[in-house]
C-alpha cells in the first residue's frame, strides 16, 4: 500500500466547505456498509480530508493527526492543523508530540506482560503487594488485589483527581518516587476487588510502580529499552515534567470573531503519571498499531510472543458479556462482527487508538485544542494573533470519533425493527456508579426518556431503537462533542435489588437508576 507518511494539511476556517451543509455531512457519517475489505490510501485521505476537515472547521481543533495501518504497512498518515497556532507551525506526522493519556495504559499493559514472559512475574492471578517494595496498597476488603484485577480496572481503588497546575513546585520530584511518598497520595482499596470494572487511573500507576519494583528501572527507561527501541518509535516518551517540550503541540480555544486563547499544558501529578503521560507522534502510533495488530506474525520486532500477544488480546473481565470488556488494558469489544480493541485518552487533548483486528487495520486519531475557552481564561487571549471569524461548535470528544471511524470502517450498528421493547421499562434519571459502593451514585445526571415510537431518548440524543434484549442502539450519528458516557449503544441490566443500571457499549464503569423522590 502507498503510504503518505508526513504529509501536513492546514485548513483555514473561513469559507470551508466540505459539505452542502450539516444535514450533507451528517447523511456521510451514516453509511450502511464499511469500507473494502483492503483499503485503498487515496479514498481513506478523501474520507480523513472530509471528515476530519469538516471537524477543524466546526469545532475548531487547533491540531489534529491521524495515521492508518493494514498488515504491516502504513496506509495513510496526515496532520491537520497547527501544532504551534501562533508561529503557524504545521503538525508534522514524524516530529510533532501529542499528550496521548490514558493510551499509556496499554504501553503499561505491554511492559506487564513481557515481564510475565521473562518470568519475573509468576502469575497474574497474584496479588499485587507480593511484587509491590516501595509501598502496598492499603485494603481492608479482605480480598486481595491481583495484578487482573489491576490490569481490567477491577481493583476497587477509590477515584483521584491527576492532573494538577503544578503540585509541587520547584521541589516536584523524579521517578523513582520515593515510598513514602506515593503511600501518601496513592487510593485506597474501597471496593471489593474483581466485582467491577470502574475507570481506575490508580490502578495503572500501581502497575507502573510494580514494573518499576521487578526491573530496577524507570518506567520511561523500561518502554525505550523494551518497547519504542524496538519498534522504532523514536519521538515516544514518558515524561513527568512540568513543561512541554519543543515538539508537543500547543492547543488552543476559539472565541467568535476573536483571536484564538493558548491553552495551558495539562500537568500529571508524579503519583500517577504512569496512568497517562506519554507524548507520542502520528508516525511512531502507526508502529505501535501494526505491532498489535500483527502481532507476533509481523516483519518487525517482536516486544511478545504469539502466546503473549493471545493473552494480552483474549477478553479477561467486564461489567456485562454483551459490551465491552478487558484484556490487559485494552477495551475489547465485537462491531458487526469484528474484534476491535481500543483505548482513549484525554488530557485536553483526546487520542484514541483502534485494533481491528480481523482484517489487521489500525487507527490512531489524535487531536488538540478546540471548542470556547473556560469562561476564567478569556483574560488569557493572546493579543497579538488575529481574530478569526466564524461561530464556535463545542469541543468534540471521544464518543462521537469513536462513532465516526468505526461507521467508516465496519459499517453502522444494526437495530432489529420488529423487536418490540418496553420503553417505560428503562425510563428515569442516572448517575454514575461510584467507585465506592458506600458512596451514593453522583455526576451529572443522564435522563432516559420515552421517545414515543417504541425507542429512546439517552441525555437527549436520539432516537435509540431496540437492537437486542434489554439494548437499544443510536438511530443516526452521535454528536461529535458525545463524550465519555455517551454511546452509540447502551445495554440495560435488572439489578436483584430491583434497580436498573445502564452501560455504555465500550465501558469502564456505568450508570444506575436513581429512584423517584
Amino acid at each position: 500500500m502507498p503510504s503518505t507518511a508526513g504529509k501536513w494539511v492546514v485548513f483555514g476556517f473561513a469559507g470551508l466547505a466540505l459539505c452542502a451543509g450539516l444535514a450533507a455531512c451528517d447523511k456521510k457519517q451514516q453509511a450502511v456498509a464499511p469500507v473494502a475489505a483492503t483499503l485503498n490510501a487515496a479514498d481513506v485521505e478523501k474520507w480523513s480530508d472530509e471528515t476530519f476537515g469538516r471537524i477543524l472547521a466546526e469545532h475548531r481543533v487547533s491540531a489534529l493527526a491521524i495515521t492508518v495501518t493494514e498488515g504491516d504497512k502504513v496506509v495513510f498518515t496526515k496532520g491537520y492543523g497547527y501544532a504551534d497556532w501562533a508561529n503557524k507551525t504545521p503538525v508534522n506526522t514524524e516530529t510533532t508530540q501529542f499528550r496521548i493519556a490514558s493510551l499509556t495504559k496499554t504501553f503499561v499493559g505491554t511492559a506487564v506482560a513481557q515481564l510475565l514472559e521473562a518470568g519475573k512475574i509468576a502469575s497474574l492471578d497474584d496479588p499485587v503487594n507480593k511484587y509491590l517494595k516501595r509501598f502496598q496498597l492499603k485494603n481492608n476488603t479482605g480480598k486481595d488485589v491481583t495484578i487482573w484485577n489491576l490490569l481490567t480496572h477491577r481493583g476497587g481503588l477509590a477515584m483521584v483527581g491527576v492532573t494538577v497546575a503544578n503540585e509541587d513546585g520547584p521541589d516536584r520530584p523524579t521517578h523513582l518516587l520515593a515510598g513514602d511518598y506515593i503511600a501518601a497520595r496513592m487510593s485506597e482499596v474501597v471496593r471489593e476487588p474483581g466485582t467491577l470494572s470502574h475507570y481506575c487511573n490508580p490502578c495503572t500507576a500501581t502497575l507502573g510502580f510494580m514494573i518499576e519494583d521487578i526491573t530496577g528501572q524507570t518506567l520511561q527507561d523500561y518502554m525505550k529499552e523494551h518497547v519504542y527501541t524496538p519498534l522504532g518509535m523514536t519521538h515516544t516518551e514518558i515524561t513527568n515534567a512540568a513543561h512541554p517540550g519543543p515538539d508537543v503541540v500547543t492547543q488552543y480555544a476559539f472565541v467568535p470573531d476573536a483571536p484564538p486563547v493558548a491553552l495551558p499544558y495539562p500537568v500529571i501529578t508524579p503519583a500517577f503519571s504512569y496512568a497517562g503521560d506519554t507524548n507520542s507522534t502520528a508516525v511512531d502510533m502507526s508502529k505501535w498499531l501494526i505491532a498489535h495488530t500483527m502481532g507476533a506474525s509481523g516483519p518487525g520486532a517482536k516486544i511478545l510472543s504469539a502466546k503473549g500477544f493471545d493473552l494480552m488480546h483474549t477478553r479477561k473481565a467486564g461489567n456485562v458479556p454483551e459490551e465491552s470488556g478487558f484484556g490487559m488494558q485494552f477495551f475489547i469489544y465485537d462491531y458487526n462482527g469484528e474484534k476491535v480493541m481500543e483505548h482513549y485518552g484525554s488530557l485536553a487533548f483526546r487520542s484514541m487508538e483502534f485494533f481491528m483486528m480481523n482484517r489487521k487495520v489500525g487507527v490512531f486519531v489524535t487531536f488538540g485544542g478546540g471548542g470556547p475557552p473556560p469562561a476564567n481564561m478569556t483574560a488569557a487571549v493572546a493579543a497579538n494573533l488575529p481574530a478569526e471569524p466564524g461561530p464556535v461548535e463545542p469541543a468534540m470528544s471521544h464518543s462521537g470519533v469513536r462513532a465516526l471511524v468505526l461507521e467508516h470502517f465496519l459499517g453502522k450498528l444494526p437495530l432489529k425493527p420488529d423487536l418490540k421493547l418496553e420503553a417505560a421499562k428503562y425510563v428515569g434519571t442516572y448517575h454514575s456508579i461510584p467507585a465506592n459502593p458506600n458512596d451514593k451514585p453522583g455526576g451529572q445526571p443522564m435522563t432516559v426518556v420515552d421517545s414515543g415510537d417504541g425507542g429512546l431518548v439517552i441525555a437527549g440524543v436520539g432516537v435509540y431503537r431496540p437492537s437486542g434484549p434489554d439494548e437499544f442502539t443510536l438511530d443516526g450519528p452521535l454528536p461529535l462533542q458525545a463524550g465519555f458516557r455517551d454511546s452509540n449503544k447502551f445495554k440495560f441490566t435488572s439489578e436483584p435489588n430491583g434497580g436498573m443500571r445502564m452501560w455504555e457499549h465500550v465501558n469502564a464503569g456505568g450508570l444506575e437508576r436513581v429512584p423517584a423522590n
